[in-house]
């Protein structure tokens, strides 16, 4: 889903973990829908130093498998979803804040619907639908 240039590597500087690597920018290599979402957790267990972290997320999997791992000192706080037009029905791509995220069974596999601040729901509901039905998978309750 996202991409990397060796000539968009960023030197490694002191300050940072030797395990990780910077990049001065991304690529996305698929037109679909991803996640930006804010991690917080407590610098050294103290919970008066709040630290967060943002995660481009490609796929429902991977935001589940970070949601899963919340614990008393480390949570995912808020979730946007990345949108293009073809999913949100405009021209454009959008960012918005992820309300809820409903999985639905599908003859082809699971399918997801996003209801998003300010009350849009995507895809856009079936003519009659006052709401997707399926199981609603964030926020964890």
């Amino acid at each position: 889903m996202f991409e990397t240039y060796e000539a968009a590597r960023l030197p490694v500087l002191p300050s940072f973990e030797q395990n990780t690597t910077r990049w001065a920018f991304i690529a996305q290599s698929a037109n679909r829908e991803w996640f930006y979402v804010t991690h917080q957790y407590f610098q050294d267990g103290d919970p008066d130093c709040v630290c967060a972290q943002q995660f481009l997320i490609p796929d429902v999997i991977g935001l589940m498998s970070l949601v899963q791992s919340d614990s008393d000192s480390a949570f995912v706080s808020g979730v946007q979803l990345v949108s293009p037009g073809w999913l949100n029905g405009t021209d454009e791509w959008r960012m918005e804040a992820l309300t809820k995220l409903i999985a639905t069974p599908g003859e082809e596999g699971r399918k997801y619907s996003y209801e998003v601040a300010g009350g849009s729901t995507y895809p856009v509901r079936q003519e009659g639908a006052s709401h997707p039905v399926g199981k609603t998978i964030w926020p964890v309750r």
